[in-house]
């Protein structure tokens, strides 16, 4: 087989292919260096897929909405739901990233990138979805509970 290695056209490819990272066959990255993407400073899938669940659960509590309620309004499977909710390892089903991305008013594509169904190289996408990761951890008071059990972990970690 025989591949076309016209620069031009090779990147005509790839624009038209929302540059995927495996773009017209991968020929462009070796071609063309900008095409090349640094893995090695790319958040990695888990980091965008707690973006997504936090995403999820903040736009469903906006809404006020149960999980139950979610997945009736956008029409998706009860189980599936709440098995993304509570297991970041789990993988949807594009059918339900479609739905989701519907109901929620957001783009599809970008919702697949984020549950790690799509990789694209979009660094600006990632570098977003590890800073909302980031702020969107949960503030709350410590209870006295927690307290004590954190103060005797630490004293137990400090032993060691």
């Amino acid at each position: 087989m025989k591949f076309n290695r016209d620069r031009n056209w090779l990147a005509k490819r790839a624009a038209q292919e929302d540059q995927h990272f495996i773009s017209v066959g991968g020929l462009i990255s070796r071609i063309d260096p900008e095409w090349q993407a640094d893995v090695s400073s790319m958040p990695n899938v888990e980091t965008t897929k707690t973006a997504f669940v936090r995403l999820l659960q903040l736009a469903r509590r906006e809404r006020r909405l149960s999980l139950e309620q979610l997945a009736q309004k956008a029409d998706v499977d009860l189980a599936e739901l709440v098995k993304i909710e509570a297991d970041e390892s789990f993988k949807a089903t594009p059918r339900t990233i479609h739905q989701l991305a519907a109901f929620l008013r957001l783009p599809a594509k970008k919702l697949m990138v984020l549950a790690g169904l799509l990789q694209v190289k979009d660094f600006g996408l990632q570098q977003a979805s590890v800073r909302f990761a980031a702020r969107s951890e949960p503030v709350e008071d410590v209870s006295p509970e927690e307290h004590a059990a954190f103060e005797e972990y630490v004293k137990f970690l400090n032993e060691q």
